[in-house]
């Protein structure tokens, strides 16, 4: 009986013993990687003045390290020699391009904690490039906007040049985002329009869409747009009325005449 006692304790403390090793083992695996985050180094270099397309760089940037609470100082490093070292945060460091060589560099940092730990961070390459290159490769960038940009202006003034649609003026508003003015050539108000070239002192380079001319003009006041636009619908409703009307004898006697046609 005493035998077979002692058995069980013995499993007893076996079972405790191996869940109490299991405890401490989980406890360390979700420890570990808040331990490894805390212990990182992370260096980026970040463009004050230049020019950086992707891991071509030209100018004056700033390398900056982040790391733990507890970090101390930070070496920071160009091809292995040291750049420079910052022993207060934020942990950064501005350096000019045109100092080194062009071609490929790598950037590093190395950190020291308060308790003594040394951290090292992922290296980074860059390609340092002269002037001219950064030059070509901004407007490479700069010149498919610039294509866009002044091609639409063209096509806005361009095409009302060629159009031929005078006289469809009526259908067009006297006043616009920009305003309105009275056409110089003919008389007749008109929206300015915003395709309109635009000179200083000068005034807006417009087309008065009632005549079809170009003409230099400015901006009126809505009384002198009313009263232009009235003149206008006056002399249209006196056009109209001087054409001579047709009387009922006409009509139809002209109905006779295509009706005889089918006879």
């Amino acid at each position: 009986m005493d035998t077979m006692l002692q058995r069980q304790g013995q499993n007893g403390i076996s079972r405790w013993v191996k869940a109490a090793a299991a405890l401490c083992l989980l406890v360390m695996l979700l420890a570990a990687p808040v331990l490894a985050q805390e212990a990182t180094l992370t260096v980026r270099v970040r463009k004050q003045f230049g020019y950086n397309m992707g891991s071509q760089i030209q100018g004056q940037f700033l390398i900056k390290a982040t790391g733990p609470a507890d970090l101390a100082a930070v070496t920071f490093t160009i091809d292995g020699a040291t750049l420079g070292e910052v022993t207060t945060a934020p942990f950064e460091l501005s350096f000019q391009t045109g100092a080194y060589a062009l071609g490929w560099h790598t950037l590093g940092a190395t950190g020291l904690t308060a308790g003594g730990q040394t951290l090292e961070a992922k290296e980074l390459r860059f390609e340092f490039v002269p002037a001219s290159g950064a030059a070509k490769g901004a407007l490479s960038i700069l010149a498919p906007i610039l294509v866009v940009v002044f091609g639409g202006m063209l096509v806005m003034f361009v095409v009302p040049l060629l159009r031929k649609d005078k006289g469809r003026g009526a259908e067009a508003p006297i006043n616009g985002v920009l305003g309105g003015t009275v056409c110089p050539k003919c008389g007749r108000p008109f929206g300015l329009h915003l395709w309109a070239l635009n000179v200083s002192l000068v005034g807006k380079y417009d087309r008065c869409p009632h005549c079809g001319k170009w003409s230099f003009v400015r901006r009126t006041s809505p009384e002198v747009l009313e009263a232009a636009a009235a003149a206008m619908t006056a002399a249209a409703e006196a056009e109209a009325a001087a054409v001579a009307p047709v009387t009922d004898e006409e009509q139809r006697r002209k109905k006779q005449l295509d009706d005889s046609r089918y006879l």
